[in-house]
């Protein structure tokens, strides 16, 4: 048996024309808006708030801003900056005193054997990230003495130049 597998289930559906019923609400709404202020206000007051208010409208209906809707990102926004950002660590177990003692156990002791093992970890990172088996050491910097000197280029068109060549040695 076939069925038939919904494909596209993140789009809205395009009910009024080319618009989603979301779409055509803001479009609406803003219409509405700009013709009660017709009414209310003078000509010059209602161009300049029209000109606002379907700016706003259009954006909310077909702006989106990495693949989300304006209005879901000024929602977020206004959540993120409204409530509180407090980040607290909180230990497991917070009334076990801080001794040698407590500290073996919790840490599974300390031994030579994993010293060892966390110095050859950290050359193998070392080696893994530049290349080199020397450990990080201070290392002279050799001055490398350049060596200049000018000459006359010809292009592919005839002209003559002069640049400046330089030899790294």
């Amino acid at each position: 048996m076939q069925f038939q597998v919904p494909q596209f289930i993140e789009m809205e559906d395009k009910i009024i024309g080319p618009l989603t019923l979301r779409q055509f609400f803001y479009i609406a709404g803003g219409v509405g808006l700009c013709f009660l202020f017709y009414f209310v206000t003078q000509l010059w007051i209602f161009a300049v708030f029209s000109v606002f208010i379907l700016g706003l409208t259009i954006a909310l209906a077909f702006v989106k801003v990495n693949g989300r809707a304006l209005t879901r990102v000024l929602l977020d926004a206004f959540n993120f900056y409204w409530n509180p950002q407090i980040y607290v660590w909180q230990p497991e177990q917070p009334t076990l005193p801080k001794n040698e003692q407590t500290l073996k156990t919790a840490e599974g002791g300390f031994s030579l054997e994993k010293v060892v093992a966390g110095f050859a970890l950290k050359n193998a990172w070392r080696y893994l990230q530049t290349g080199s088996k020397a450990p990080e050491e201070e290392k002279p910097e050799v001055e490398v003495k350049t060596k200049e000197a000018y000459q006359v280029v010809h292009a592919i068109s005839g002209e003559r130049r002069v640049a400046r060549r330089v030899d790294y040695r």
